[in-house]
């Protein structure tokens, strides 16, 4: 798994759309693809099939993420039908994806902070290991009980 993804809760997720609007005015159009009117975001693959069928070189890794260079890319699609997931599209014959906002100067990604269900999280290698701490301490106590 890559040390950074977002990660949705469906059951949380009330649909607001606030995810796909703050996504489109940060970057001028929205990276968020949605399956069923839920959000879904980019796995960021430690390989990138995106970026290994890409013939230009258009893709390529900033602290392990997948970025598309626009400048480079020509619109060609064999990204989008290498995403195992659906995650990366075209428009405006440019390839677009879900970059955890690394290709702006923010700290965190603007659709994890605008979500007011709090269904967005993003998961780094360190939160993972607080879930994991929480989990093991809950098995303790349950067995304490026993």
């Amino acid at each position: 798994m890559n040390p950074k993804i977002i990660v949705i809760n469906p059951e949380k997720c009330s649909k607001c759309n606030d995810c796909v609007n703050v996504c489109r005015e940060i970057h001028g159009i929205s990276r968020v693809r949605k399956y069923n009117n839920v959000p879904m975001f980019c796995m960021q693959c430690e390989k990138a099939p995106c970026k290994e069928v890409c013939p230009v070189g258009a893709i390529y890794l900033k602290e392990n993420i997948p970025i598309v260079n626009k400048e480079k890319c020509i619109g060609c699609g064999m990204c989008v039908i290498a995403c195992p997931i659906g995650a990366i599209f075209i428009e405006d014959k440019v390839a677009h994806k879900c970059t955890l906002c690394l290709d702006t100067d923010r700290v965190s990604p603007a659709c994890v902070e605008a979500c007011k269900d709090r269904a967005l999280i993003l998961v780094t290698d360190e939160t993972l290991e607080l879930y994991k701490e929480e989990r093991r301490k809950k098995i303790l106590d349950v067995l304490k009980q026993e």
